[in-house]
């Protein structure tokens, strides 16, 4: 069946291991969208943080963003379905982590926003200049932002959180954080995009949920879907595809769950996934 439609992950997938698309891989889905191609991106970012070299790109008319919990239109900046975090849940993931001296970032209504401790106190949280560089011109900074949701009334994005994001995590507080949270585990899902970051969401929400949820207004079969990814928040959307395709750096539970294996990140990887994809007489080694 001819593949209409591919969704694409953004971080190890898209962008190599330093953040980049690669010209061949840039190319590679332009080369899609004029073949006829719909070329959606399927990723943990929030909209507003989603590299505009890639956004920019004007056919590529939907995202898939944090994980599934907002599908927009970003021609006409329009979420066209969203499965936010409601706010007694989001006070339960609140009281857990509220005293680790983590950064945590909320996503809401394609914005990211954060506590402007992090930013006068970057030491509390073990933070180098490079951290506080990738977020300085891409976060609204709020103050003891964790009493918002007890003020909500006077707040509006917090009753539209997509996803809580918490980065730069050394492994034995991630996983000491990974461990506190699984006493909601019920209630929210648990992802990495990355290997330093977990992802919470409601429980509900993923990107294959989102995927689903676009290709009904879309009017494309699941069969007609080919997805690529890396981690462990594009299962959903890997097994929901008609094929799909897991990166060369991806963990092997994800390859296993995969329909095929591409190059990892820095060898072009999607690229070639891509190009494979577009081949009619596709054959996969």
């Amino acid at each position: 069946m001819k593949i209409k439609l591919i969704a694409l992950d953004l971080d190890g997938t898209v962008l190599n291991s330093c953040g980049y698309i690669s010209d061949k891989t840039l190319t590679a889905i332009k080369m899609a969208i004029e073949k006829g191609v719909q070329v959606v991106l399927a990723t943990g970012r929030s909209v507003g943080l989603i590299c505009d070299e890639i956004k920019s790109i004007e056919k590529i008319t939907y995202a898939i963003s944090s994980n599934g919990a907002a599908v927009v239109n970003l021609r006409k900046n329009e979420i066209v379905f969203s499965n936010f975090i409601t706010i007694d849940i989001l006070k339960k993931i609140i009281e857990i982590i509220k005293d680790y001296p983590i950064v945590v970032e909320f996503y809401s209504n394609g914005n990211a926003y954060i506590d402007e401790e992090v930013f006068i106190n970057p030491v509390k949280y073990g933070l180098s200049e490079k951290c506080l560089n990738l977020m300085s011109d891409s976060h609204n900074l709020i103050k003891n932002i964790f009493s918002v949701v007890d003020d909500r009334s006077e707040c509006e994005w917090i009753k539209c959180v997509e996803k809580i994001n918490i980065p730069f995590l050394k492994d034995d507080m991630k996983n000491e954080v990974y461990n506190s949270l699984l006493s909601i585990n019920d209630k929210v899902k648990i992802t990495s995009s990355v290997e330093d970051n977990l992802e919470i969401n409601i429980h509900s929400a993923n990107k294959g949920a989102g995927l689903e949820k676009l290709v009904e207004l879309l009017e494309i079969d699941l069969k007609e879907i080919a997805a690529i990814g890396d981690n462990n928040n594009d299962i959903e959307m890997l097994q929901m595809a008609g094929i799909g395709i897991a990166m060369g750096n991806a963990s092997e539970d994800i390859k296993a769950k995969a329909d095929f294996i591409t190059l990892d990140n820095d060898k072009d990887g999607a690229a070639e996934a891509i190009l494979k994809i577009l081949d009619k007489n596709l054959q996969f080694s």
